[in-house]
Formats: C-alpha cells, structure tokens, sequence
C-alpha cells in the first residue's frame, strides 16, 4: 500500500474532500519521529493538539493517533504546506478553543479530564457541522483538525496496517464476511 492509495481511501471516508494542501503533505511523506520538535505550534500547543487527535480517534484495540504520530503530522502541515492565512486560522480556532475552555472550566485545556475535554469538542464539532451544512467558505478550527487528525492517522504506518481492512470483492453478495475468512489481512498489506 503506498501513500498514494491510502489518500484516496481517506479521501472516500471525507466524502472526497481533502484540502490541497494536506493532499501535497501526504503524497510527499514523513515518517513520525520520536525526537520530533514541534516548528510552528508551541509545546503546550502541540500537546493540545495531540491530545485532540487523540479523543478523535483513541486507542482502542488498535492504536491511536497519538501513537500514529498525529500531532507531528499536524505540526509539519502547518509549517510546511498550509498557505500562511489557513494556519493562521487553524493558530486563531486553537486559542479561540483555550479561552472557551478557560471560561467555561476555569482552568486550562490540558489540565483538564478527558469528559469535559469532550464536552466542549462536541459542541465545537456540532458548529463545525453547521457550517458545513451551511456551505461555510473557511472550515471552523475543529473541522480542519478533523481533517487532518484522519489524513494523518489513516496515511500513516498505523491507520493503514492495524485499522482499515481489506474486504475482498467475491461474485456473489455476503452482507458480512468475518475477517478471519478472509485470512486476516489488512487492506494495506496487499502485496
């Protein structure tokens, strides 16, 4: 599986939608480093954007996008592929998101349990739905880290080896296959 077919099954799971700046990233490529130094988000603000990443897809029975390397990803687009006004965007709903946390919580977004960490994403999320409902032009701040948590999870080693699986195409319809049927694969493993 190269980076290439992973973008255009994230692409299917956005409904075909994938900025082109995030698209570039990809089909470029980095792997995570352990040693990563953030380059455009501060540390605090790095660590806010992966534990985002983190409530959007958590480790499960499979790893999370912390594991996945998410917050690096995000970092990178930033610094290397979003024009200055769309990062910039993404700075501003970071610190937008830090004050409405402060005023309703009292305290910072990091400090914070993960539930009330939920709480206000859903609401920001329930936002970011309206606007895109209503056809919005500039993607509300939780709409992009969306975006870019599932680009960055599902392109990476991880998401495309322990998370999506392969279901092969048979002559007839069986409405579900146990995976074990299939051997076990991982859609990114074929050959």
């Amino acid at each position: 599986m190269n980076r290439r077919e992973a973008l255009k099954s994230v692409a299917f799971l956005l409904g075909g939608a994938v900025s082109v700046p995030v698209m570039n990233a990809v089909l470029r490529g980095s792997p995570p480093s352990p040693r990563y130094i953030p380059q455009t988000l501060n540390p605090d603000q790095f660590k806010t954007v992966t534990v985002i990443a983190d409530l959007i897809i958590p480790t499960t029975d499979t790893p999370g996008a912390k594991e996945a390397g998410v917050g690096q990803f995000i970092d990178l687009i930033l610094t290397e592929w979003y024009p200055a006004a769309d990062r910039n965007r993404f700075l501003a709903g970071l610190a937008e998101l830090e004050t409405q946390f402060q005023q309703r919580y009292g305290k910072n977004f990091l400090q914070a349990t993960a539930p009330e960490q939920t709480d206000l994403l859903t609401d920001l999320d329930l936002e970011a739905i309206g606007a895109r409902k209503a056809r919005v032009q500039d993607v509300p701040f939780l709409g992009m880290m969306k975006e870019l948590t599932l680009v960055g999870y599902y392109t990476s080693e991880i998401g495309a080896t322990d998370e999506l699986q392969f279901q092969p195409a048979t002559d007839k319809y069986e409405g579900c296959i146990p995976l074990e049927r299939n051997g076990g694969r991982n859609w990114a493993d074929l050959g």
